[in-house]
């Protein structure tokens, strides 16, 4: 039912059930929050969105409170402004004076709040609570300091990725956020998938960064630094520099890495072909003998250690095969340094990827050989942005260069691995082009019309069904996975699972700016996919090439050495 309320002198309709602050941003309202999350339960922490209604005596938090008949609203009275700036006051009382050199300095909801509400000096004094910076993760920095108890994070943990790493210790004024039992997040829960540094208002979550280190290594004339950027970040940059569709922005980050003094700068699209190549034909090799079904996909790190420390029983059914940053970085240290006659020690591998998990991923023990790591470094693609800052370079303004020989170029299929659903379908038309032998068949892959219904679809072939499922997030994957097991479903074949909503186009290493969407930087994907020439992962040549060099065929042999590895169980506190 509609019906009209009163607000700053103006009626607006709105829905009944509506809470008072979706009803007034749908209208063009502006009201400050910083506990508000879409799409979760309201739970009116922070105050910043209070209004006044007229006939009630105390203020009210529109983001929990609903639209009533004949409501009356006042959302900027002086009453409605003295509460909001006391409470920002407040929150500024006992937060760090360092924005000058904070990572989110201009990028700060906090410091927006007290620009809106005209703050201009400390109001309020009081002796600082005592914190401790949390540096213990090899992804995730922790500085309780800049907390400002917003929830979000807890929340995210808690709800989404079904972990609660972190959680509200304390009463009252002594109310804070830490992992458990006050240890650091290394030995938490954490699976590092980076959702609650996008979440938070502050600096108080933040990426372990490597970028001090790239930078060491691109001054050593000892080191030869190889980048290799994910086409996922690709699509990342055109939206947040909303280039044009004639600016090349792959050839656009080589020129910069290039500029930066990278000895070589490659495509780390084909390691995802040969993940894709690997994996679909270990599906037809499980789909023939019937056993560890369904084949579960192994190239985000956070749902891996998910799998690791929750779900243990599932680790027969995960692929051994590696993430495409793990096979590109064993490939260079190991194929590539002996072609091109260098030692291995003396290679700098740096993955450029939208993932802070893969920070984690690059330092774990069965990725080390000898002490030589594959990946040396990881950056995200703030980080990237922060370099090409650093540099004076202007992405869109830039002589393109193209990435570098032999590994400069990838299928469509590589783009599709950036958001969930893509991988099923590129595993799918592997799978579909090696076992088709009727010229007649012609591949489909039906996505769900409703976006709410069951992500799944399958595919006929050679009189077969193969089931392909795709979900993202821990929290959908879980209640997939559940569902499977208790209805004893054995029709679904593949499950591609991403850590973070809606894959890597909404991970935890992305840009966190206004009007930044994941679905955006999706489409950018599927765009750039329709003007790729190799349409598949097999038809790229460098894959037969790379093969033919090792003496090896797909999961078998030197491949299996190169591009598999296993996982155990991991014991954390939770």
């Amino acid at each position: 039912m509609k019906f009209q309320i009163e607000v700053d002198h103006s009626r607006i309709v709105v829905e009944e059930g509506q809470t008072l602050l979706a009803a007034l941003r749908q209208h063009g309202f502006k009201v400050p929050t910083l506990c508000h999350m879409n799409q979760f339960s309201p739970t009116g922490a922070c105050r910043l969105c209070v209004v006044e209604v007229e006939g009630k005596r105390d203020l009210i938090t529109s983001c929990s409170y609903p639209v009533e008949p004949g409501m009356k609203i006042k959302t900027n009275s002086q009453r409605v402004m003295r509460a909001r700036k006391s409470l920002v006051e407040l929150l500024i009382s006992n937060h760090p004076d360092d924005c000058l050199y904070c990572e989110r300095n201009g990028n700060c909801e906090l410091q927006w709040l007290a620009e809106d509400m005209n703050v201009k000096e400390r109001k309020y004094f009081r002796q600082k609570s005592a914190y401790f910076p949390d540096n213990s993760s090899s992804s995730v920095f922790r500085d309780p300091a800049k907390c400002v108890v917003c929830s979000r994070c807890v929340r995210v943990c808690e709800e989404v990725q079904l972990v609660t790493a972190i959680d509200f210790i304390g009463r009252g004024t002594r109310t804070k956020v830490n992992s458990a039992f006050h240890k650091g997040l290394n030995v938490s829960s954490c699976i590092n998938c980076g959702q609650c540094i996008m979440v938070c208002p502050t600096g108080a979550l933040l990426d372990i960064s490597h970028l001090e280190r790239v930078q060491a290594a691109l001054d050593n004339p000892q080191k030869k630094v190889m980048f290799f950027v994910s086409p996922s970040v690709v699509s990342s940059l055109a939206d947040y520099y909303a280039t044009k569709p004639s600016v090349n922005m792959a050839a656009a980050i080589a020129s910069v890495l290039k500029k930066a003094g990278a000895y070589k700068v490659f495509d780390l699209g084909l390691g995802c072909d040969l993940n894709i190549h690997e994996e679909a034909i270990l599906l037809m090799e499980r789909i023939e003998k019937g056993k560890q079904l369904p084949l579960i996909s192994s190239d985000c790190p956070s749902w891996i250690k998910y799998v690791e420390e929750f779900r243990d029983d599932l680790i027969p059914y995960v692929s051994p095969v590696k993430s495409p940053q793990q096979i590109f970085g064993s490939l260079l240290k190991d194929h590539f340094t002996e072609k091109e006659n260098l030692r291995a020690d003396k290679v700098f591998n740096v993955s450029v990827v939208p993932c802070v998990a893969k920070k984690f991923e690059a330092s774990r023990e069965e990725m080390t050989h000898k002490g030589i790591s594959e990946v040396d470094a990881v950056l995200t693609v703030r980080e990237l942005i922060r370099l090409i800052r650093a540099l004076g370079l202007d992405l869109r303004n830039i002589q393109e260069e193209n990435f570098d020989s032999p590994f400069d170029q990838s299928s469509a299929a590589a783009w599709k691995m950036g958001y969930a659903g893509g991988k099923a379908e590129a595993i799918a038309q592997e799978v579909f082009t090696a076992l088709n032998t009727n010229s007649r068949e012609v591949f489909k892959f039906n996505l769900p019309k409703n976006i709410s219904a069951k992500k799944e679809t399958r595919i006929q072939v050679n009189g077969k069904t193969i089931g392909f499922a795709w979900v993202s997030g821990i929290s959908e994957a879980e209640a997939y996975l559940r569902q499977l097991q208790q209805e004893n479903r054995n029709d679904i074949h593949y499950l591609e699972v991403a850590g973070c909503p809606l894959g890597c186009v909404g991970g935890g290493g992305q840009p966190i700016y206004h009007n930044a969407t994941a679905r955006n930087r999706k489409k950018i994907a599927q765009d750039m996919e329709k003007l790729t020439v190799l349409k598949r992962a097999s038809e790229n040549p460098a894959i037969d090439e790379i093969y033919s060099s090792i003496k090896s065929v797909p999961a078998k042999g030197k491949s299996c050495e190169l591009f598999h590895t296993q996982y155990l169980r991991r014991h954390v506190l939770k």
